[in-house]
């Protein structure tokens, strides 16, 4: 499993910012410790990756330890967001920067 753990945002059209860049870990389950170091993929090779392998990718709230999936979102621009639930602290804009 993929716990992407902080984004990197980036300015683009319209003075509007988006994430770049995602920061992950290889992890047996959600919760567990990370047994990789970081890597760091564009949103382009993230969605690839979705695309693929759905339900392996995740972003985790380090507050309360709750978790969502991550969706390939086939828009105009290819990119990824957490599947919605009941929990804002678990999407990917509530990760830290790098």
């Amino acid at each position: 499993m993929i716990d992407v753990i902080a984004i990197q945002m980036e300015e683009g059209y319209n003075h509007l910012q988006h994430i770049n860049k995602l920061r992950w870990v290889k992890v047996n389950k959600p919760g567990d410790p990370a047994t990789t170091q970081p890597k760091d993929n564009t949103r382009a090779e993230m969605y690839d990756f979705v695309k693929k392998n759905p339900n392996v990718a995740f972003a985790i709230s380090r507050n309360d330890r709750k978790w969502a999936y991550l969706d390939a979102v086939d828009e105009p621009v290819h990119y990824v967001k957490t599947k919605p639930d009941s929990t804002k602290s678990d999407n990917l804009l509530s990760l830290p920067r790098f």
